[in-house]
């Protein structure tokens, strides 16, 4: 790939986790999406490669809950954690990809909220996620 095939897409700004975990994933990057959530995504490196060359499932898997939990987090104005997180995966992502994860709030309660992201590799939807997450406060 040349430089310009690997150039973050426009409109995507740096996502600056405050997760100490999180930035070992990165870079990451969001923009807003037009539901009003921000779409989180980042270029597939040779870390996030599982040893077929692929994009492990643990990368889908913790880039759904950042992407679900950080929009929930910001719907809420608290702090949140996962309570269950259920993932289908369709279909997979290599080296220098760009993928994204877009989510919906499906519904916003006190002690539970329900939400849902999908990642992308432009048309292409790799996995799905259903997420329950609860406020930490």
């Amino acid at each position: 790939m040349n430089d310009s095939e690997l150039a973050i897409p426009p409109d995507f700004t740096p996502h600056d986790s405050p997760s100490n975990f999180m930035r070992l994933m990165g870079p990451m990057y969001k923009k807003e999406a037009p539901n009003g959530t921000a779409i989180i995504a980042l270029r597939v490196a040779q870390q996030h490669l599982n040893l077929h060359g692929i994009a492990h499932g643990g990368l889908v898997a913790t880039l759904l809950d950042n992407a679900i939990g950080y929009n929930v987090s910001v719907a809420l104005g608290s702090g949140i954690v996962t309570a269950n997180l259920s993932i289908d995966y369709m279909a997979s992502s290599r080296l220098n990809d760009w993928i994204e994860v877009d989510v919906t709030i499906n519904k916003k309660g006190r002690r539970m909220c329900f939400a849902e992201g999908t990642l992308r590799k432009g048309d292409l939807v790799l996995a799905r996620g259903t997420c329950i997450v609860v406020p930490t406060t």
